[in-house]
């Protein structure tokens, strides 16, 4: 990503090189601290991550799991508050150009949480879009991760989010951070139980932390 505070292009290459299995397939996990429908995004029938999590965001690749766990603080600890097939990897720039729909906008509570807020300006420094969640200070956090994460594949349960099962607590990261996984015979029967456990594929509930009413049209509805 050129111009990315000086070469984080090169070094999300090195570490890649260097890096965390990355030919095996992984399920990373996480605590969902704040869900409110920014990180993740689940919104428009195609759930992103494009920030917070960096390290998950900066060596992830298609096919890897993404399980969000609920915050002990909201009483959803063991929960699952989402997990996502990745579709695709798409560094920030590409992102910016094939997702307008998920930049922020005020037109509606769901399009202010929009996640599509980091692009380079014609003299190719990072900008981060007005109105958004994040702002110039979640820029380091945010750009080191190099990349948004995207599925059309994946079950998004926010505040009605389910208990995980004993035999998959395994899978769970216990604290701040996330914790990765490479057992693909577990990783494949976490799958199956989620899948079997969803009453649809997509978003089934409301982010646990959204505070605005949604209207029951358009893609607030999906």
């Amino acid at each position: 990503m050129q111009g990315l505070l000086g070469g984080w292009r090169t070094r999300c290459r090195e570490e890649k090189q260097l890096g965390e299995q990355d030919d095996t397939l992984k399920l990373s996990a996480y605590i969902v601290r704040h869900d409110g429908g920014f990180s993740p995004n689940p919104f428009g029938r195609v759930c992103t991550l494009a920030c917070c999590k960096p390290r998950i965001r900066r060596y992830a690749k298609q096919g890897d799991i993404v399980v969000g766990t609920g915050a002990a603080r909201c009483g959803l600890s063991g929960q699952l508050i989402y997990a996502m097939r990745v579709e695709a990897v798409l560094a920030f720039e590409k992102y910016w150009e094939r997702y307008p729909s998920k930049r922020p906008s005020p037109r509606t509570p769901v399009k202010k949480l929009g996640d599509n807020i980091w692009h380079q300006d014609t003299s190719g420094n990072w900008c981060c879009a007005p109105g958004a969640v994040h702002d110039e200070r979640h820029r380091n956090r945010d750009l080191y991760g190099c990349n948004a994460l995207i599925s059309t594949e994946f079950y998004y349960f926010g505040r009605d989010a389910i208990k995980i099962p004993d035999r998959f607590r395994c899978l769970i990261a216990p604290t701040q951070g996330h914790k990765n996984t490479y057992d693909i015979h577990l990783i494949t029967r976490f799958w199956d139980w989620v899948t079997a456990k969803a009453p649809k594929p997509g978003r089934i509930g409301l982010p646990f932390h959204l505070s605005e009413p949604i209207c029951g049209v358009c893609e607030c509805n999906r």
